[in-house]
């Protein structure tokens, strides 16, 4: 089993900054599109009321909560960490350059029930759809839909949607009213726990157990350059957070990693962004009930490449980046971050 002392997981080459994947003197990189900032409007700390219909279609204020919203990646992404008793929910979102459209991979566990999904859409005279298809294991179709709506510097309304017949009629479940109460918010400068995180008691099962490994900041080297990793806590022990940050010659990279376990595909599942103006998130996997946590890109048949985290005695994390050769694998990179200060 996963423990503190022998911790194997995966990071991509962007998740590092960069720096696995392009050279450290690479030439930065160019403006964001102007779409990356639709989200501005969310960044901040807001006081939520959900509502939730009931099944005789009346609506019931059952839910007080709070919401911080981050933007990272020098404002190419937002970030959503979302609060209350009951609930916790993330959200990474980004403007995808190549498909024209925002992209939004979202992780609201349940107990002991973690793993992400991914809708997108966009903004339109200042309303914004986002959505997807998703398919029963009978066949059977249903179109989800999330809209942000009525947007104000103060106050906002989202709302989700469902529909069984190709569009043509839509039924309502939740409903969240946002007010602000601040107008920035920060992540902690040290790691660790952060907002949607109390005392991990959402997620016990010691696969997510092994991922509190990640939480704190760390100094190290990427090849020869000094970067840093900061981990995050979030979603009640559900899941890991962490950013990266990598000088070049062309400037500092960034990067972002969620990390969690999905039961329901049983499997490590990680996350992951950088700073680039013109790419896009990635999704690696561990294979199904391995026992360590060493991931592969997607689905892929006869995978290209592989990283892993080794954690050291003493708190030291190594990420290694490994490659196919002959039978087995060889390692390409290693980074290493010390133990947190």
């Amino acid at each position: 089993m996963l423990n503190n002392r022998t911790f194997r997981g995966a990071l991509t080459a962007p998740t590092l900054a960069l720096a696995l994947c392009l050279p450290l003197d690479a030439p930065a990189a160019q403006e964001l599109p102007p779409e990356s900032r639709q989200f501005d409007f969310w960044v901040g700390a807001w006081d939520v009321n959900l509502r939730i219909r009931q099944d005789d279609f009346t609506w019931l204020d059952s839910v007080q909560s709070r919401a911080q919203i981050f933007s990272i990646l020098g404002g190419k992404a937002i970030l959503e960490l979302w609060d209350s008793q009951p609930i916790k929910g993330y959200s990474l979102r980004y403007f995808d350059v190549e498909r024209g459209e925002w992209v939004l991979w979202l992780n609201w566990p349940n107990p002991n029930a973690s793993g992400s999904n991914s809708i997108a859409g966009s903004f339109r005279h200042g309303r914004g759809e986002f959505g997807a298809t998703r398919s029963a294991p009978d066949g059977t179709e249903t179109i989800v839909r999330y809209t942000f709506a009525d947007i104000g510097p103060e106050k906002f309304r989202w709302e989700d949607a469902f529909s069984t017949d190709g569009g043509n009629h839509w039924t309502n479940n939740w409903i969240m009213e946002f007010s602000r109460t601040a107008d920035v918010v920060e992540l902690p400068e040290a790691g660790g726990p952060a907002h949607t995180y109390i005392d991990g008691s959402r997620c016990t099962l010691p696969q997510f157990r092994a991922l509190d490994a990640l939480a704190g900041r760390r100094v190290g080297l990427v090849g020869d350059q000094a970067s840093t990793m900061t981990g995050y806590q979030v979603l009640d022990g559900c899941a890991v957070i962490a950013i990266t940050e990598t000088p070049g010659g062309g400037g500092s990279s960034q990067g972002f990693l969620h990390l969690t376990y999905n039961t329901y595909a049983s499997r490590y599942e990680l996350t992951n962004l950088d700073g680039q103006p013109d790419s896009s998130a990635q999704m690696f996997y561990s294979q199904q009930n391995s026992e360590e946590l060493v991931l592969y890109p997607g689905w892929q048949q006869t995978p290209d490449r592989r990283v892993r985290f080794d954690m050291v005695d003493g708190g030291e994390v190594r990420v290694v980046w490994e490659t196919p050769e002959d039978d087995g694998w060889v390692e390409a990179f290693t980074a290493v971050f010390q133990p947190p200060s």
